[in-house]
């Protein structure tokens, strides 16, 4: 389908946040509508024809690989030894080798983020927006219209009037990273083994090398247990 096939989902955290769920369920496979968060995510990339979907697990590793056998070959589940956050888990995942093009962009997914399509897929919408000239290219949200966030938001845009404007850091932020993007990861500094990607957000902004769009579907910020009743209530 396209030339961006490779994906990493991001599954390794303790989720303390929506404690007591996640003392023996890892986040992301905790339930919307009775379909764990990941679940959703995995069979979105297998039906766009994504060819090898890696997912990092650290915290309840057995049953985070128990649960997602069934999407093998599809899929595959990496051990961490420790927690290496996100820019250390691509990372890693490059050192092993457990890309089939070390070198090619990925598209890459936090394993607790949730939307629901409307008009588009923004798996789609991002990798068809992608050019050469970027190094990170990031799906936001503005963060009034994001169900259940409350931050001061991370990101300005530089140019409001394009669809796909570089991205800035200012003194008022009204766009949310929703945990969707695609990297270059040539640009990735390996003298690090345990880092966040968010180093690497900050320093592509000093390059201007970092792109955002906003998306127009319905996203869902699950930080806590509060957020996915509400969200369970919707559906």
């Amino acid at each position: 389908m396209n030339s961006i096939n490779e994906a990493m989902i991001f599954a390794a955290g303790f989720g303390k946040r929506m404690l007591p769920l996640t003392r023996k369920t890892p986040k992301p496979l905790l339930k919307i509508n009775n379909k764990s968060i990941i679940t959703y995510q995995i069979e979105r990339l297998i039906e766009l024809k994504f060819q090898n979907i890696l997912v990092n697990g650290h915290h309840l590793f057995d049953e985070l690989n128990h649960q997602l056998k069934i999407y093998s070959p599809f899929v595959k589940v990496i051990y961490e030894e420790e927690i290496l956050e996100t820019g250390g888990g691509l990372l890693n995942s490059i050192k092993q080798k457990m890309f089939k093009n070390l070198k090619s962009p990925k598209l890459l997914i936090n394993g607790d983020i949730f939307w629901r399509e409307k008009k588009n897929c923004p798996i789609e919408t991002i990798i068809n927006n992608w050019t050469k000239k970027m190094d990170l290219l990031l799906v936001l949200k503005e963060k009034n219209n994001f169900l259940g966030y409350n931050g001061k938001g991370d990101f300005s845009l530089e140019n409001k009037n394009e669809k796909i404007s570089r991205l800035l850091k200012t003194t008022r932020n009204n766009y949310v990273f929703t945990g969707l993007q695609i990297i270059n990861p040539n640009i990735l500094d390996d003298s690090k083994k345990k880092f966040s990607l968010r180093e690497v957000f900050l320093r592509s902004i000093v390059k201007k090398k970092i792109y955002g769009f906003i998306d127009n579907n319905d996203w869902y910020h699950i930080s806590n247990t509060d957020d996915l009743k509400e969200i369970n209530k919707i559906f």
